[in-house]
């Protein structure tokens, strides 16, 4: 043989094959440090092959690092003068890059057979040789199974992360469950939190190195008796064996990303195995979609609660067709109320839509709304909503004479249908409706998904008359600068927003905030939500123009809401919205909000009182008043720094003790009173121990701020033989209680 010959071989053409070298015939490595032998080989492979020769293992190891792509398989001898031939095997067995070449050893050591096939070697050939034929056959058997696998493996695998593709991946979960019938298995889900945004604020490239470092977390995570596939997009699956440590298994999928991408898992653990595989998966999907926008919580698990929940809202999408046709949707009208003047009128009222399904009862449209915009069905809903609100707002015109402006949901998906505009317009048509007394809320979300595509339509309903208010406003969404050019009629304050601004210290000022950012744009703003006395006196000294909510009404019936308009049709118009003083004129008067408020401890003040008072449940409710026990005695020994902290001591004291249904307000010095809402004369323990453990706690000194103590006299609405009015006969009960020089409480008709 010509050295030429040993070093490139022979060409022969098969148009089969299908990884070849340049002359196009497969590549294999010949690793044997004896000539004679390499010599036996080439005359048996030339003509099939290409040859490549190494005659140490660290030459073998350098070939097939320097083209590992290049090489079919690799004959292997065993005893090698540097390396011991196992040991190469057990180096390319153990190399990621290398593990895929099959390795056919060749040794006249026979016992070493069975060690070698445990390491990885793919077949054993013998010295002496055997014939040309077998080893030609062999070798081509051994090839045509790698290259069968490198086909198989680049179908099955996801280019991307090299992760299994879903096709694939559902395959061999079946094959799992079918080797291992009795082993718990758990079907996981983790999903990019907005990996959209990702995507758009950081480049496709970054997003995909945020994907294949996820995988590779994923795949090491998870175990070598898992298998792990991306789905789609961000989501990546994982079938395991049952395990406890998710939350482990989830931090260390987040191995090696920064601060800008957060994960969250769903779980399906000790799968029913009854299901198909991708079911399976989706009720761990929508286990993770439980948390999808939870910053305490990345991983959740899918239980009976969800089955249930799942099982419900499948049969609520299967009636829906039926409940339009049946007139199962009710629309009830929630009154709104213009609160600029000194007693509320009525304005208008909100369109809602009430579910009342023949088996199931009344249907919380928190459940079925958000399942119908999920499932494309809400425009459908909405059109119907519009119908029979036009058809009663026409009955009432012609029957009344009267009739005020009604507005009702424009979903974001009807922002999107082009022939909105025409439609909307000939509904009014239809039933002799102006745009004005046809309002349009939409959500202060929809403006941020598409705001050109939103700003158009906007622009065309409002050039075409209607009225557009941005529902929700406060809920997050909206930055300040886009707020500076959307087309809005009105901002309408989200509720929980509202809800939020009154809890515990009921901190409002970021409540007044919005208030200004709406009076800055020069148009009126609507409260929803609106439970309390306390809540509707704020909003009217911070500005508020409208507001609705059960302090006023809950959505009613038609039927129910028809005496508000007969009532309102009595009453002279209230000046236009937006020729009222704006608000900074208007906080001089005496809805000012400083002026409801103490100073000193941000409680309620006697003003405020009085109003809280009138505008309270007046059969249910109690009235504490209460005064520091020897306060001139303290301002004298401690000077007004310390007493004032006492004071401060005692508001927070009282504001953590009460609940946030209950107005506690200073209405002088040292004397404090609490309007107790929802209760009567058989509560009278109740605050006793109430009033008891007030007095254990500011009796206990905080650091410089000295112990103190209060006495309270208290009186119900439902008091037996009253003296006087409520406040009268409480603060008899209190100067009995001074009279007997104790501290603690006294009662109204009680010795």
């Amino acid at each position: 043989m010509t050295a030429q010959r040993e070093r490139t071989g022979f060409c022969m053409t098969d148009s089969r094959l299908q990884f070849r070298s340049a002359n196009a015939l497969r590549r294999v490595l010949v690793v044997e440090d004896e000539a004679i032998n390499r010599e036996i080989l080439t005359a048996m492979l030339c003509e099939s092959y290409e040859l490549l020769f190494a005659e140490t293992g660290e030459e073998a190891l350098a070939v097939l690092y320097g083209q590992p792509d290049a090489v079919s398989a690799v004959l292997l001898d065993l005893n090698l003068p540097d390396i011991r031939g196992l040991d190469v095997l057990r180096r390319l067995k153990g190399d990621p890059q290398l593990t895929g070449i099959p390795v056919i050893v060749v040794t006249a050591d026979t016992e070493a057979e069975v060690e070698s096939l445990d390491i990885g070697a793919i077949d054993f050939i013998p010295k002496p040789f055997p014939s040309q034929n077998v080893i030609l056959a062999r070798l081509r058997r051994t090839i045509e199974l790698f290259e069968d696998r490198h086909l198989i493996r680049s179908t099955e695998r996801d280019q991307l992360t090299g992760l299994y593709n879903r096709d694939y991946f559902y395959r061999y979960a079946e094959q799992m469950d079918l080797y291992h019938r009795e082993q718990p298995m758990d079907a996981i889900v983790v999903n990019v939190n907005h990996f959209r945004m990702i995507n758009e604020r950081y480049g496709k490239l970054y997003g995909d190195e945020v994907l294949r470092s996820i995988a590779g977390s994923l795949r090491e995570a998870a175990g070598s008796d898992a298998i792990v596939c991306r789905r789609e997009g961000d989501v990546f699956l994982i079938y395991c064996p049952h395990r406890t440590d998710y939350a482990e298994l989830l931090e260390r999928a987040c191995a090696g990303l920064d601060s800008r991408v957060r994960l969250r898992m769903g779980v399906y653990p000790i799968v029913d195995k009854s299901l198909d595989i991708e079911r399976r998966f989706d009720r761990a999907k929508t286990a993770a979609d439980t948390v999808r926008s939870s910053y305490a919580k990345s991983v959740a698990v899918y239980d009976s609660a969800l089955l249930e929940s799942e099982i419900f809202a499948e049969q609520l999408l299967e009636d829906f067709p039926r409940a339009l046709e049946e007139r199962q949707f009710l629309v009830y009208y929630q009154p709104k109320f213009d609160i600029r003047g000194e007693e509320p009128i009525l304005h208008g009222a909100e369109a809602l839509v009430r579910w009342k399904h023949p088996q199931l009862g009344f249907i919380s449209p928190g459940v079925f709304i958000p399942l119908l915009e999920s499932n494309g069905l809400i425009t459908q809903l909405d059109r119907y909503v519009w119908r029979e609100t036009a058809r009663q707002m026409r009955e009432w015109k012609e029957r009344l004479g009267y009739l005020c402006p009604v507005s009702v949901n424009v979903s974001r998906v009807d922002v999107f249908d082009p022939e909105l505009l025409d439609k909307i317009q000939a509904l009014i048509g239809e039933f002799g409706l102006t745009p004005r007394e046809f309002l349009l809320e939409i959500t202060e979300s929809a403006y941020t998904e598409d705001s050109a595509q939103i700003i158009r339509t906007v622009t065309r309903l409002r050039e075409a008359g209607f009225c557009v208010e941005m529902d929700d406003f406060g809920s997050g969404y909206s930055s300040l600068n886009m707020l500076s050019f959307l087309p809005v009629d009105a901002l309408k304050l989200d509720m929980q927003f509202l809800r939020n601004a009154f809890r515990e210290r009921k901190n409002t000022k970021l409540l007044d905030v919005v208030i200004d950012i709406a009076v800055s744009l020069e148009v009126p703003t609507v409260a929803e939500g609106v439970e309390t006395a306390e809540q509707l006196l704020t909003l009217k000294s911070m500005g508020c123009d409208i507001a609705q909510g059960f302090y006023f009404s809950p959505p009613v019936p038609a039927e129910v809401f028809e005496p508000f308009l007969r009532e309102r049709m009595l009453l002279p118009d209230p000046a236009p919205l937006g020729t009222a003083p704006r608000r900074r004129e208007r906080l001089s008067g005496s809805f000012a909000y400083d002026a409801l408020h103490d100073p000193l401890t941000g409680l309620y003040n006697q003003s405020a009182y009085e109003v809280l008072l009138r505008d309270a449940d007046q059969s249910h409710i109690a009235l504490m008043i209460a005064t520091l026990d020897n306060y001139e005695l303290l301002k004298t020994r401690c000077g007004r720094e310390i007493s004032d902290r006492v004071i401060e001591r005692v508001a927070d004291t009282l504001r953590h003790s009460f609940r946030s249904v209950d107005y506690i307000c200073r209405i002088s010095a040292d004397e404090f009173v609490v309007i107790i809402t929802r209760v009567n004369s058989s509560h009278r323990q109740l605050i006793a121990d109430k009033i008891a453990q007030i007095n254990a706690a500011l009796q206990k000194p905080d650091g410089a701020v000295p112990a103190a103590s209060l006495s309270a006299g208290v009186a119900f609405a439902d008091r037996k033989e009253p003296k006087g009015d409520i406040f009268q006969d409480a603060d008899a009960a209190l100067n009995r209680l001074k009279e007997l020089k104790r501290c603690g409480c006294a009662f109204h008709g009680t010795n």
